[in-house]
């Protein structure tokens, strides 16, 4: 059931040194290519990043731990010549990204980037100019066993049926 590992997806910051399998990251990027895109334009790809070098750098640019000690980096990039929404196709492929992960026993976290990181993030990775990017996402085998969503997560009074009233 698809429910069970979103029930389970937490925000991971801390990671074990345990490598990730390149199966698992295909199968992590396959579940992403998967992601329905605006006029099903399908111009997200993918650069992942496991030299520590780079991770190195991209901490530079960050400034969280989590970006240069996860042992992969997963960055979502879309053709902006290609997606009418590039933003939102980015959005849906970090999410599939995310519930993948955690159904096969890793851990992620969405760390948003802003323009200026954005731009510098693009130099580092080599992107094309017309590339973009909004997200990383870090990917591991979590240090520590995080408690999964409950029912207290879940509020029925958010739910409007017809209007908001």
């Amino acid at each position: 059931m698809v429910i069970e590992p979103i029930v389970w997806r937490r925000s991971v910051r801390e990671y074990s040194s345990e490598p990730v399998l390149d199966s698992s990251i295909m199968e992590i990027i396959k579940a992403a290519q998967f992601a329905p895109t605006a006029m099903d334009k399908r111009a997200v790809e993918f650069v992942v990043v496991k030299d520590q070098a780079v991770k190195n750098e991209l901490f530079a640019v960050l400034q969280q731990d989590f970006v240069k000690k996860a042992p992969v980096l997963v960055v979502p990039v879309c053709d902006t010549r290609t997606s009418i929404l590039p933003e939102t196709d980015l959005a849906v492929a970090g999410a599939f990204i995310m519930i993948q992960a955690v159904a096969l026993g890793l851990g992620t976290v969405w760390k948003h980037i802003d323009q200026k990181q954005g731009k510098a993030i693009c130099k580092i990775l080599a992107l094309p100019e017309d590339f973009k990017l909004i997200n990383l996402i870090p990917v591991g085998h979590p240090l520590d066993e995080l408690p999964d969503h409950g029912d207290k997560d879940f509020s029925v009074s958010r739910i409007h049926f017809d209007r908001y009233l």
